[in-house]
């Protein structure tokens, strides 16, 4: 009996410690504000016609497309879209808009506007590595939302601008309770069946800060080009 009781402390421990070295292994989750490696490339595009539908976008801006790994962070579509990022090169520090995708760019890299490239690299280069982290957004006011062109009360696309932080989750209360309108590629949240009343929403930053505001009724059909709605909150600093 002595020797089965210890057989079984044995497999005992031995489980224990195999399992503590694979929970060990398993990768952690990014945090919002790690610090990520790459390099940077630079286009003129992304100021009009871009992924993540931020139009229109002041010409002298410092804008980015941002690869798909970290666009759609802890796998939420276009999560830092209207992010701002804080960029590290080879000349220095500046501060981008992220408004497009960088669809073949790897894990890291950045495809700056040359404003923004020269500022931290030669442009000679044409490729430099980087570092970058999100920041807060210099933007003042409230948040604001664009409402997508051929929204109604039946079918509905809502994107959040002018936040401090980008913006992951959308929620709309429906009969007393939550319903999440998930996130889409194009950066707006897709809704259904939402009425002809005002909207009580509920947004959540990548923080984790939860905000609650009101939406005028959309309208009764989807006739309407898309428009932009003045928020009555901001995220805090």
């Amino acid at each position: 009996m002595q020797k089965k009781s210890a057989f079984r402390k044995f497999k005992i421990v031995g489980l224990t410690s195999l399992l503590s070295l694979v929970l060990f292994a398993l990768p952690a989750s990014a945090a919002w504000n790690d610090t990520y490696t790459g390099y940077a490339t630079y286009t003129g595009s992304g100021y009009s016609g871009g992924a993540l539908l931020l139009d229109p976008i002041p010409s002298d801006a410092k804008i980015t497309a941002l690869n798909r790994t970290q666009l759609d962070y802890n796998g939420i579509k276009a999560a830092l879209a209207g992010a701002y990022l804080e960029v590290q090169g080879p000349k220095g520090k500046t501060t981008v808009y992220v408004t497009d995708l960088y669809p073949e760019g790897p894990s890291g890299a950045l495809d700056l506007s040359p404003n923004a490239f020269n500022q931290i690299g030669n442009q000679i280069d044409g490729k430099i590595n980087i570092s970058w982290k999100v920041v807060k957004a210099p933007v003042t006011g409230n948040v604001s939302y664009r409402i997508k062109e051929g929204s109604s009360r039946w079918w509905a696309a809502i994107q959040v601008r002018n936040h401090k932080y980008p913006v992951l989750k959308m929620e709309v209360q429906q009969n007393g309770q939550w319903l999440n309108l998930e996130k889409q590629d194009y950066n707006h949240f897709l809704g259904t069946n939402l009425g002809n009343q005002p909207l009580k929403i509920r947004i959540t930053d990548i923080r984790g800060v939860v905000l609650n505001d009101t939406i005028p009724a959309l309208a009764e059909n989807g006739s309407d080009g898309a428009y932009i709605v003045k928020g009555n909150v901001q995220f805090p600093d």
